[in-house]
């Protein structure tokens, strides 16, 4: 039963917040909130890339450590940036991936 409403409450919660803001936001943007808006896709997808790339963990604290997942990153997006080709992308990065990682150990 606790299940059952944890998700309900969830529920009611999630359409509040998203019924609010088309109450509030009826019509057009404000200039400051779209170019404000424009920066999010940019900061969530460097929240989500970077961590991965960039640290590991190591006795339950992240640290900094340049594995072979950054090459492989940086040549994944060199690829993405060029070609634009997301199988050619993906290709290229864990290639990447796997020579830097037999050259590193």
């Amino acid at each position: 039963m606790t299940i059952w409403l944890t998700m309900a409450g969830m529920v009611v919660v999630t359409y509040a917040a998203r019924a609010a803001a088309l109450l509030l936001l009826r019509g057009e943007l404000p200039a400051w909130l779209n170019r404000w808006l424009g920066f999010v896709p940019i900061a969530v997808f460097t929240a989500l890339i970077l961590p991965p790339l960039l640290l590991r963990e190591d006795g339950g604290a992240r640290v900094l450590s340049f594995g072979p997942a950054l090459p492989a990153g940086i040549i994944g997006a060199l690829v993405a940036w060029r070609w634009g080709n997301v199988l050619l992308t993906i290709s290229a990065g864990l290639i990447g991936f796997w020579v830097a990682k037999m050259l590193m150990g």
